[in-house]
């Protein structure tokens, strides 16, 4: 039902980093110190956490808002109000990294703690599916991808009603 397959002619891969998973996100308070949160601080499991540090902190939900996304018929669109590129599935992500963050932290917005900034990388393997054929995975590329979300002023008025 949800399923769409591109053909690619690179396969990648995700270098997991144990390390600065355990270490956590690196945030910047308004106060200008910095700090890691790790998943300790947040009371969440592994999994979980690996989920917010590689997901959600580069815009990417859980693979049902993808799929629910993917090539609506014109009937769909038109059952559910959406315009011809509006997303069926639309989540403000930075929005809710840092209520999550802050909230579970106990840090007001004006707190000198108050999280402003949070920031994330990964690197990713890039192989060429020819190069594999011949099981030679010397050829590798490597990707390293920078998240960087910043504390909007236009959230404030959201803060006390939640997750909207």
């Amino acid at each position: 039902m949800y399923s769409d397959y591109k053909t690619r002619d690179t396969i990648s891969a995700k270098v997991w980093d144990k390390k600065k998973i355990k270490r956590g996100l690196f945030v910047t308070h308004k106060d200008g110190s910095t700090s890691y949160v790790s998943p300790k601080d947040l009371n969440i499991p592994k999994p979980n956490f690996r989920r917010l540090y590689y997901q959600r902190m580069f815009g990417g939900g859980p693979p049902k808002h993808k799929q629910g996304n993917r090539n609506l018929s014109t009937f769909n669109r038109f059952v559910r109000g959406l315009g011809e590129e509006e997303e069926n599935f639309s989540v403000d992500w930075d929005w809710r990294i840092f209520w999550v963050l802050n909230k579970t932290l106990k840090h007001e917005p004006e707190d000198p703690k108050f999280i402003v900034k949070v920031q994330a990388d990964y690197q990713k393997r890039i192989y060429r599916k020819a190069d594999l054929m011949k099981q030679d995975i010397s050829k590798a590329e490597i990707a390293t991808r920078h998240a960087l979300i910043e504390w909007q002023d236009e959230w404030l008025p959201r803060w006390e009603h939640g997750l909207l």
